[in-house]
């Protein structure tokens, strides 16, 4: 009988070492990650300036139709996904920067469920809202491969810039 409680105590010690462990390295992996995420490389996401944005073609929520033509002087164009945590996040630091910069032209995509989407365009009031799934014609046109991306665009639909956080864009005053 000593054997077996001996037993159950070293097997119950064990287990709380490996529990321990356990959690340091899930502790040192959320730091790792923060790391990497601080490491990612920033500035141009997809379209590299000077580049001409391809023929598309969306609905906007209001019903427009919106497509090249939709770019008449300096636009913006925001691109969330409904699964970033970081589209949530640089929703405000978007809106403040509409609000400096008072371009001519604002598109937002928001791609991914619809019903989450609302999330997102009840604080987008100053934009065209385009909802669509992920890889959609808009997403596909702006090449966009990390969310959420922020372009710069002329009246020809030409990119001037594009990044990851819109506080690194140029003024896109009217003329």
């Amino acid at each position: 009988m000593p054997y077996l409680v001996a037993a159950v105590v070293v097997v119950g010690l064990l287990c709380l070492v490996d529990l321990v462990l356990t959690l340091a390295v899930i502790r040192r992996l959320r730091v790792h990650t923060l790391r990497l995420a601080e490491l990612a490389p920033t500035g141009a996401p997809m379209v590299q300036p000077g580049t001409t944005l391809g023929d598309f073609s969306a609905t906007a929520l209001g019903g427009e139709t919106v497509s090249r033509a939709f770019f008449t002087g300096p636009s913006v164009v925001a691109v969330f996904s409904t699964e970033c945590a970081s589209c949530h996040e640089r929703l405000p630091e978007f809106a403040s920067y509409l609000a400096d910069n008072r371009p001519e032209r604002v598109l937002a995509v928001v791609t991914g469920d619809p019903d989450e989407a609302r999330l997102f365009t009840g604080e987008l009031t100053s934009a065209t809202v385009v909802v669509e799934p992920m890889g959609g014609p808009v997403s596909r046109a702006l090449r966009v491969s990390r969310f959420p991306s922020f372009y710069l665009v002329d009246g020809d639909g030409v990119v001037v810039a594009a990044d990851t956080a819109p506080g690194r864009l140029p003024a896109a005053t009217r003329r």
